[in-house]
């Protein structure tokens, strides 16, 4: 091999790992609402760029600057920042915009769909009584503004106020202006640390609502690499448990402190998911059998 050609072969390669040294990877920013939301989603996409490294080339993870979920979603769909994911509960309608696909893997492992919930002081005695679901329908919930909850809640008859700033739903719920606040057995912990110095704000340790409720990475259609990458390495870190191992990392010690197994469970349905395939359901566990 002549000289110049073994040069040109040598910037070819170097050329071609610096063009897979140079995907970026988009997120949202972990202190959107908060100093640990969001931490535990970039993690995951952490570990599963991680885990292609070596067959996919390396990445750079980002942070987009903090914003509302309606401008993050506005952004996602026009490809605003190109290999943007963003963790949403599924939503049909989002595939039928034609716009967004997702990564069929749910993120949490189905525990955000495990609610329990800060309770109006005053009521709290009453609904520690509740023996049925028909007993707390009287009840109000509180809800973020853009949470799928809120359709799954009113669909199995609760009403539901939505506030738009997340900080005022604790502080709402600890002054009476709802009953409940539901959060996932994985969020209350943390989010009791974070907010007890609200007055009067206090928890619910009597029952759980429960329903099938999967969490994805959505991305523009235009990032197809992307979403057959990062689905690879989902799927390749479930196997060898360290997903697993990072999941209960970041959520077992809030799970354990929920006390599940304790707890009166009632099971909601949810409408959002009735056309979508439960093969996704294969990758969920039972917190009833953690120890």
């Amino acid at each position: 091999m002549s000289y110049r050609i073994r040069i040109s072969f040598l910037l070819i390669l170097f050329m071609a790992g610096q063009a897979m040294a140079e995907l970026v990877v988009w997120h949202r920013s972990p202190l959107d609402f908060g100093n640990f939301r969001y931490v535990y989603d970039i993690e995951v996409l952490r570990l599963a760029l991680d885990k292609t490294r070596t067959t996919h080339g390396d990445y750079q993870l980002k942070a987009i600057p903090a914003a509302s979920y309606a401008r993050v979603l506005h952004s996602l769909r026009n490809n605003t920042y190109p290999n943007m994911l963003l963790e949403i509960s599924y939503d049909k309608q989002l595939e039928d915009s034609g716009e967004l696909t997702y990564i069929n893997f749910p993120i949490e492992l189905g525990i955000i769909g495990y609610r329990v919930c800060f309770v109006n002081p005053l009521v709290k005695d009453k609904i520690k009584q509740a023996k049925t679901l028909a007993d707390l329908l009287p009840h109000t919930v509180g809800q973020g503004a853009d949470w799928a909850d809120i359709d799954i809640l009113r669909h199995n008859g609760f009403t539901v106020i939505q506030v738009s700033n997340y900080t005022s739903l604790f502080r709402m719920v600890a002054g009476g202006r709802y009953d409940l606040l539901c959060r996932g057995a994985n969020e209350l912990m943390m989010e009791y640390e974070q907010y007890k110095h609200i007055s009067n704000l206090t928890y619910d340790e009597s029952f759980a609502l429960v329903y099938r409720m999967p969490r994805f990475f959505y991305l523009s259609k235009k990032n197809i690499a992307l979403k057959q990458r990062v689905e690879e390495g989902l799927k390749i870190a479930y196997a060898d448990g360290s997903l697993l191992a990072l999941w209960s990392k970041h959520n077992l010690q809030s799970v354990r402190f929920t006390q599940l197994p304790m707890r009166k469970i009632f099971y909601l349905d949810n409408p959002l998911i009735k056309d979508l395939p439960k093969d996704y359901e294969q990758y969920f566990i039972d917190p009833m059998l953690l120890k």
